[in-house]
């Protein structure tokens, strides 16, 4: 009985102090621009966890279709908003956010079309996100990615940039 009692009253005074927002969605639909392989559609969604709320962490997953080229991405990133560091009540913010990614190219050059087949890539990618808080939850996005640099290539797109608007929902 006494580990049951202390067990729940750390867990009331931990969700006494637990910040709002900490965990989030987003999702995100846009254009891919900057490739070689020309312009394309930009979809992605991405889960995020907030250690104090100008600061966290980013898992995205996202798909992006340029001519016959489908675009499998799964990135991890650091996201730090600099609005919220000097104002934590502000209703405008900026992110800018840094990682990598895995990327696979599914396309008919390697006659594939499946996830996780094809041209497999590592990429380093870098962005900036400003948002307006329309809610206590509920945030619209604009985010430009950019990945400069992409490794173990076999097709002809080496970097890329997308583009999207969204929304994002904190818990």
């Amino acid at each position: 009985m006494k580990k049951t009692l202390l067990i729940l009253s750390i867990c009331a005074s931990t969700l006494g102090f637990a910040q709002k927002n900490k965990f989030g969605i987003q999702f995100n639909a846009g254009a891919h621009l900057l490739g070689e392989a020309g312009n394309g559609l930009s979809l992605n969604t991405t889960l995020t966890y907030n250690f104090v709320p100008s600061f966290g962490l980013k898992l995205d997953g996202g798909l992006d279709i340029i001519g016959e080229n489908n675009l499998n991405r799964l990135g991890l990133q650091l996201n730090l908003n600099v609005v919220k560091i000097a104002n934590k009540e502000a209703k405008f913010g900026l992110e800018v956010h840094g990682g990598a990614a895995l990327l696979n190219n599914g396309n008919y050059t390697y006659n594939d079309t499946y996830l996780l087949r094809g041209d497999d890539m590592v990429a380093i990618m870098a962005g900036i996100t400003p948002s307006f808080q329309v809610s206590e939850h509920l945030r619209i996005l604009v985010d430009a990615t950019y990945m400069p640099k992409i490794f173990k290539i076999d097709g002809v797109i080496t970097k890329y940039l997308n583009t999207t608007v969204g929304v994002a929902y904190g818990f």
